[in-house]
C-alpha cells in the first residue's frame, strides 16, 4: 500500500482523503495546497499530514494525486522533478489529457480519474484512464483509491467526454428531475418538502429495483404501467414533452462541451 500525497485541499481532494483513509486506514496521506491552513484543515479531518511545501510532499509520498484547477497546472509542473521513475500521478484536473502530463513530467505512469460531486458522501462513479505504459501496480493502486470514494469504472482516455456527459454533469440532471417531481406533488396538492421527501425515496426505490432486479429500463417501465391507468397516462405526458430526447440531448451538450475544453 503505497503512500499518496494530495495537492489540492479543496472538496474533491478532501473527500478523496476521507474516503481513502476510511477505506484503509494504515495508507500514509499528505496534503499540500498553497494555502496552508487550508491543507492543515484538510490533514487533520483525515488523520493525515500537512506538508509545508510542495517538494516535501513529493519526497514523502509514492503516488501524488493532482486536485487543483487545469489553470494552475502550468505552475504545479514548474515545481515538480521530471522524470522520476519512483513516483505513480493521478490527476483529477477535468479537461487535460494525459499527454499533457507525460510532456510535462517526463514519465508514462500517470492515471486520469473523473469522479463527481457524490464522492463527497461515497458515492461518486469514477471513471479510471490510463495508458498501457501505465504500469500494473499504479493501476491497482489507482483502483483500489478509486474505489475508496465510490465505484470506479474502466474507460478508454477518448470516453471521458461521453462519461462527464453522463456522470459529471448526470448529477445535474438528476437533481433537475427530482426538483421538477416535486413540483408536480405541490401542484397536486403536497406541501414542497413534503413532495421533496417522497420523491427521494421514489427515485431511491427505482434505482434499487433496478440494481436488485437487474433487468432493462424499459422492462421495468413496461411492468409498472397497467392498461389505461395512472402511471401510463402520466408516461405519455412526459414523452409529449420529449422527455427521452431532451436528456440524451442534455448528456450530448455535455459531452461535446468537455470536448471543446480538452481541445483547448
Amino acid at each position: 500500500m503505497k503512500s499518496l500525497g494530495i495537492i489540492g485541499a479543496g472538496n474533491m481532494g478532501r473527500a478523496i482523503g476521507l474516503g481513502v483513509k476510511k477505506k484503509n486506514p494504515q495508507r500514509e496521506i499528505s496534503f499540500f495546497d498553497i494555502d496552508r491552513e487550508k491543507a492543515r484543515e484538510a490533514a487533520a479531518q483525515c488523520e493525515a499530514q500537512s506538508r509545508d511545501t510542495l517538494s516535501a510532499l513529493f519526497e514523502n509520498s509514492e503516488i501524488l494525486l493532482i486536485a487543483v484547477k487545469p489553470q494552475q497546472l502550468d505552475e504545479l509542473f514548474a515545481q515538480l522533478p521530471r522524470s522520476a521513475a519512483d513516483k505513480g500521478y493521478i490527476s483529477i484536473a477535468a479537461g487535460v489529457p494525459i499527454e499533457r502530463f507525460r510532456q510535462a513530467l517526463g514519465t508514462d505512469r500517470v492515471v486520469r480519474f473523473m469522479p463527481n460531486l457524490a464522492a463527497t458522501v461515497g458515492a461518486s462513479v469514477v471513471a479510471v484512464a490510463s495508458r498501457e505504459a501505465a504500469d500494473s501496480g499504479l493501476k491497482e493502486e489507482s483502483w483500489q483509491i478509486a474505489s475508496a470514494i465510490g465505484q470506479p469504472i474502466d474507460l478508454p482516455e477518448r470516453l471521458l467526454s461521453a462519461f462527464t456527459g453522463l456522470s459529471g454533469s448526470g448529477l445535474a440532471y438528476v437533481f433537475a428531475f427530482i426538483h421538477a417531481l416535486a413540483l408536480g406533488g405541490t401542484d397536486a396538492g403536497i406541501a414542497y418538502q413534503d413532495s421533496l421527501e417522497i420523491a427521494l425515496g421514489t427515485v431511491d426505490g427505482a434505482v434499487k429495483l433496478l440494481q436488485r432486479q437487474a433487468s432493462h429500463p424499459q422492462e421495468a417501465l413496461s411492468r409498472v404501467c397497467s392498461a389505461g391507468g395512472t402511471t401510463i397516462r402520466g408516461v405519455k405526458e412526459l414523452e409529449r414533452g420529449a422527455f427521452a430526447y431532451t436528456v440524451m440531448e442534455a448528456v450530448r451538450a455535455a459531452a461535446d462541451r468537455a470536448d471543446e475544453l480538452e481541445r483547448g
